[in-house]
């Protein structure tokens, strides 16, 4: 990690995998679990919550977050909770990812949306 602001509440679990890259200016707050996997290309000014963190009509929503193995995440992209992104995917630059993304996708959008499927990317 390269410049992470990291936050990791009481009983949470943080786990990133071998040879993953996060750069400078990414923001992780983790109240429950977050896993980024092996082999990881992740951008600067990255975000990811894992829960809302305020509550909204007395709920708090808060849920696991799953990042495969070889995945690449770009610039200013923000990953919100419960959300599982499947290996070798893409995240596109400025992308809100609030909804899975299978393996091998590449997504961007607000709210982040498959855009091709069937990618393949190198470091």
């Amino acid at each position: 990690m390269y410049g992470a602001d990291i936050i990791l509440f009481e009983g949470a679990e943080l786990y990133l995998g071998c040879n993953s890259f996060i750069n400078s200016d990414c923001k992780i707050r983790c109240h429950n679990k977050i896993t980024i996997g092996d082999d990881c290309a992740i951008s600067h000014d990255f975000t990811i919550m894992d829960s809302d963190a305020h509550k909204l009509n007395g709920k708090t929503s808060c849920g696991p977050i799953q990042i495969g193995n070889h995945v690449w995440i770009g610039t200013r992209v923000t990953i919100l909770n419960g959300v599982q992104i499947g290996d070798g995917a893409v995240i596109a630059a400025g992308a809100v990812v609030t909804h899975d993304v299978p393996s091998k996708a590449l997504a961007g959008g607000i709210p982040a949306k498959v855009i091709k499927e069937g990618v393949t990317w190198e470091k």
